[in-house]
């Protein structure tokens, strides 16, 4: 998917280095994505809340999209993110982090959300209820997020 932003096309990072993907996977635990758990009568939606509430608190919210977005080649026969560097990805997260239009912000703002809701389909979380017993047993992955169905709108078009 292709994303305009301040003048600037960007594009999914796409098939990625391990350099690259330690360096999200760090990220991820710098973001507190690692740890987290859906409280027992806590919504789909309040919990996508407060977990994009917990990536901004964290201050990596602009680096995890730095992580994984790239400027949109200009040689049609490059992959999108053949070249990524940390470096570039600190690049794109200061840009983001710059943008002041309000529809730049609002898209920065969905791509957060989006982030998440591709972080729960990719499988990379699992994400279990805490039980007011003490019964952990009866912690179970919540379906209707890791189907990306929580009510965040479709992400940025």
């Amino acid at each position: 998917m292709r994303y305009e932003l301040g003048g600037r096309a960007f594009v999914h990072v796409g098939e990625s280095t391990v350099e690259h993907d330690y360096h999200f996977l760090a990220l991820q635990t710098a973001a507190g994505l690692d740890q987290f758990e859906m409280q027992a009568g806590e919504s789909a939606e309040v919990f996508a809340e407060r977990l994009i509430r917990q990536v901004i608190a964290s201050g990596k919210a602009l680096s995890l999209l730095g992580c994984l977005l790239v400027p949109e080649p200009k040689d049609p026969g490059k992959r999108a993110g053949e070249d990524w560097t940390p470096e570039k990805g600190q690049e794109t997260a200061r840009f983001l982090g710059s943008l002041t239009g309000e529809k730049d912000k609002a898209q920065v703002r969905s791509l957060v959300a989006t982030l998440l809701i591709d972080f729960f389909q990719s499988g990379l979380a699992s994400v279990r209820t805490i039980e007011t017993s003490s019964n952990p047993e009866k912690a179970g992955p919540i379906s209707n997020i890791e189907s990306g169905t929580i009510g965040m709108g479709t992400g940025p078009s």
